[in-house]
């Protein structure tokens, strides 16, 4: 049995991005510090060959089913340790960083879900972009909960509220809300950097995505924490940037409420516009 702290890759068609995620950490494989599976699934880019040809030491699933949670089941599976991290494809973050995560796991007795902070990379992107991010980061979801990192780890206790992953668009969703909010925190030694998308089409996507998500749990009876934070922000976005923040959450929430409706035929929403790295 793996005594190891296991770090779950679901990835779908990230053949463009994995290097990109896997080269900072591949060397905590090597000092047995973690193991890294990613569970590709319903993949048609040759992301298989190509893990298990340049991350040999990566445990590397070809799953044929399109779906993000069901691979994290399979990978669960495969005889992995606590603590776990899972974290997206498209993401970035460095070797002491997870390593604090780790940490920040192992020293809890009780529950703990820590996710890293998020930093945006959004040199290539518009002003409206920009502009929604820098009101994001003013709120209590990036601050107190780490919302946006694309990354979250579970210690043993955690990851004992429940049995498996649902099958839902939003796992971390779902997990923020199996473990209590007082049991959630951010690690600010370690940071995730995400590229953010280039146009507000691509923003509005992604949101819609994350909305869909949301509406998505409470219709399953999934939403079990009601003590939301009385105030959205921690400090007051200037006036474009509320602007832009509440005209994109406006119309990505509309365009969820209808999506919802055909919600068996949804096929999932990505930012392609951020994925154009090797």
């Amino acid at each position: 049995m793996s005594v190891l702290p296991a770090i779950i890759i679901p990835a779908y068609n990230e053949r463009s991005v994995i290097a990109r995620t896997l080269k900072p950490l591949y060397r905590g494989i090597k000092e047995g510090k973690y193991s890294i599976t990613v569970a590709v699934n319903g993949s048609n880019d040759g992301s298989v060959d190509f893990i298990r040809n340049e991350f040999p030491a990566v445990c590397c699933l070809d799953i044929e089913l399109g779906s993000k949670t069901n691979a994290i089941n399979v990978a669960e599976k495969s005889n992995v340790g606590f603590p776990r991290i899972y974290m997206d494809a498209d993401v970035v973050v460095n070797y002491d960083g997870l390593l604090s995560l780790i940490n920040t796991l192992e020293s809890s007795v009780s529950p703990l879900l820590v996710s890293p902070k998020a930093i945006m990379e959004f040199s290539s992107s518009s002003i409206f972009v920009k502009a929604f991010y820098r009101a994001w980061f003013k709120t209590k979801f990036y601050s107190s909960q780490g919302f946006g990192s694309g990354v979250y780890g579970l210690n043993k206790q955690a990851r004992a509220c429940f049995k498996f992953f649902p099958d839902v668009i939003a796992d971390d969703g779902f997990i923020r809300e199996v473990v209590p909010v007082s049991k959630q925190q951010v690690d600010t030694n370690c940071t995730s950097m995400v590229t953010a998308p280039k146009k507000i089409g691509d923003l509005i996507k992604i949101k819609t995505r994350s909305k869909l998500g949301n509406i998505e749990l409470k219709n399953k009876s999934l939403v079990i924490n009601k003590n939301l934070p009385s105030k959205r922000f921690v400090s007051m976005p200037t006036f474009f940037e509320f602007m832009v923040y509440g005209l994109v959450n406006l119309i990505a929430t509309k365009l969820a409420n209808k999506k919802y409706k055909s919600l068996e035929r949804y096929q999932w929403q990505k930012d392609e516009s951020s994925r154009n790295v090797e």
